[in-house]
């Protein structure tokens, strides 16, 4: 490698330092190698998700650098896999100043509307761990540049992981750096609910107006239109995603599932759902859970012990509002017996309050449910835990799982671990689906409800 190359990589780094914010230097930058630099083009080694990012905002960076260093343009070229060995340097700029390197355009003035996006959820309130740093990162990078990094922006996994926190900290942060953005929060169920009334009153072009000229549209729970009675609000759904995309306006949806396994959506709109980023968001792990409640912590009055903080931790491994939940309980029973300074006792005593209101059963077995289950359908527990896709074993796949749910405490992780190591979105798929059915399957709620009689 040459002087020369050393000196142009370093200048990208120390310019991509300096334009950028920390959190999105470091995912979209830190990572990035120079291979070579040869006929003027310099070949980089990056990403294939993160050359859209680049191509988009960093042209400016990699110009300036080729003129100073080289006296000419370098036009750069982006590989995904490496043949030759590249070229790794770390900026010897420290401390500069993090500015954003775009922002959206100041809209057109159009009559205000209610965002409802919810001011507490906020980016530098989130706790980021393993399990979620990519969608975060991926978070700030469209909140920076909405419309022209990832669109759409695709988040899933299961309950109480942060989805809906992401959601409003994108809407709140545009909105902080341009109030005159057209920005909307709402859940499919409300656009379902929105697109219904507006039929009913014949407010359809009101309605197309609303949504088509937005700058942001973040949709929470995009799997409620999943619904085969509801094609003319997927149809419009379709329509208003279609115009917002083509006019580079941004998109945010959350699932508790990935846009393949939404099986009762129109294809096409699954397409388009995988346009730009899917990101999953998974269970924290323990240190994470320790970093949450000592966040969630600063809004109560009481002191934690440190076994006290690791104890709860160590009761909840699916779900940061079970941890909320928790801590609620744990600051009732604190102010009803005035107490300021919070043992592992108390932590225990408002944990077993909380689980005695629910009507899970934790002594249930999990093999138990499944070799019940296994009889009844006549299949073996080795099936049921297996990959075979057969009509009957798939049932009785799913039926364990939501028994399971049912019947027992065990988290969604957990629960995948016993059948098969399958993951905690697919036990989520199961139990909803089969939670929905029984509503409309007579037949199948009596066969459940047999089983269940049979385990207890």
């Amino acid at each position: 490698m040459t002087n020369q190359e050393h000196a142009y990589w370093n200048r990208v780094l120390e310019l991509a330092k300096s334009e950028l914010k920390q959190a999105i230097y470091d995912f979209y930058v830190l990572d990035a190698q120079l291979v070579k630099i040869e006929n003027q083009t310099a070949t980089i080694f990056l990403d294939e998700v993160k050359q859209i990012f680049w191509d988009k905002n960093l042209k400016p960076i990699l110009l300036m650098a080729g003129f100073e260093i080289y006296n000419q343009e370098i036009i750069p070229h982006y590989v995904s896999q490496l043949q030759e060995t590249p070229i790794t340097i770390e900026s010897t700029q420290q401390g500069i100043s993090n500015q954003p390197i775009t922002k959206i355009n100041d809209t057109v003035q159009l009559p205000r509307f209610d965002s409802n996006l919810n001011q507490k959820y906020r980016f530098d309130n989130f706790v980021q761990g393993d399990g979620n740093k990519w969608a975060f990162s991926a978070a700030l990078a469209i909140a920076d540049s909405p419309g022209t990094v990832y669109n759409p922006f695709f988040i899933w996994g299961g309950p109480g992981l942060g989805k809906t926190h992401l959601l409003n900290a994108i809407g709140n942060s545009i909105l902080e750096n341009n109030p005159n953005s057209r920005i909307v929060y709402l859940s499919a169920e409300d656009f379902i609910n929105e697109f219904v009334t507006s039929i009913r009153l014949q407010k359809m072009e009101e309605l197309k107006e609303k949504f088509r000229n937005l700058d942001v549209l973040l949709i929470d729970d995009i799997q409620s239109l999943a619904k085969g009675h509801l094609a003319a609000t997927q149809e419009e759904f379709f329509n208003t995603f279609n115009a917002l995309h083509s006019n580079q306006k941004q998109i945010v949806l959350t699932s508790d599932r990935t846009p393949t396994q939404l099986n009762d959506l129109e294809d096409r709109l699954v397409t388009r759902f995988s346009w730009g980023l899917t990101q999953d968001i998974t269970p924290p792990d323990y240190e994470t859970r320790i970093a949450i409640i000592q966040k969630k912590l600063e809004e109560y009055s009481f002191d934690f012990s440190q076994e006290a903080i690791q104890y709860l931790a160590g009761q909840f491994d699916s779900n940061v509002r079970e941890l909320e939940g928790a801590l609620k309980n744990i600051s009732l029973i604190a102010r009803t017996q005035n107490i300021d300074n919070i043992s592992v006792d108390i932590v225990a005593q408002a944990i077993r309050a909380r689980r005695h209101d629910t009507p899970k059963i934790t002594i249930i077995p999990i093999e138990d449910i499944q070799a019940h289950v296994a009889k009844f359908y006549g299949v073996t527990v080795k099936e049921i835990k297996g990959t075979k896709r057969t009509q009957n074993i798939v049932l009785a796949r799913q039926i364990a799982m939501f028994l399971t749910r049912e019947m027992t405490d065990n988290s969604l992780p957990k629960i995948g671990k016993e059948f098969g190591g399958r993951d905690h979105s697919t036990v989520l798929h199961a139990y909803n689906k089969i939670k929905n059915a029984v509503l409309e399957d007579n037949n199948l709620r009596i066969e459940i409800e047999t089983i269940k009689s049979n385990i207890r």
